[in-house]
């Protein structure tokens, strides 16, 4: 099973990503988190048999989305994470640093929207939950 996880600072943000996905007809679990801390405690207690697509921002407060990747590297889960990066501002030292996980697919640019959806639906590693 996919669920998905909406990890951003901004209630706003996490609402729009949520309503736009659904919309895009998102079957799977959607789960918000306003802390990266918060998720990162979820994702030690998950269960083995679940992937995780995580839409992550990289500018937040008290632990940023870098942060929260170096910590998640050390986790289990991690073999069974799919992560976007979502922020208003790429730089191209982000997508150097990206390059080093794995796990990090792309970056979405916020506002969130409706082609962010076709972007994720054609990630090869994801195609068999859609």
């Amino acid at each position: 099973m996919l669920k998905v996880l909406l990890i951003d600072d901004d209630e706003i943000v996490l609402l729009v990503q949520r309503k736009l996905l659904q919309r895009c007809n998102f079957e799977q679990e959607i789960i918000s988190y306003r802390s990266a801390k918060s998720a990162l405690n979820y994702l030690s207690q998950v269960s083995d048999s679940d992937d995780f697509l995580i839409l992550l921002d990289v500018n937040m407060p008290q632990m940023n989305g870098w942060d929260f990747i170096s910590q998640l590297s050390k986790m289990e889960v991690v073999d069974r994470t799919h992560i976007l990066m979502v922020t208003s501002s790429i730089e191209l030292n982000d997508k150097e640093v990206a390059e080093n996980y794995p796990n990090v697919f792309d970056f979405i640019e916020k506002p969130f929207n409706a082609d962010n959806c076709k972007k994720i639906r054609s990630i090869p590693a994801l195609k068999n939950y859609f």
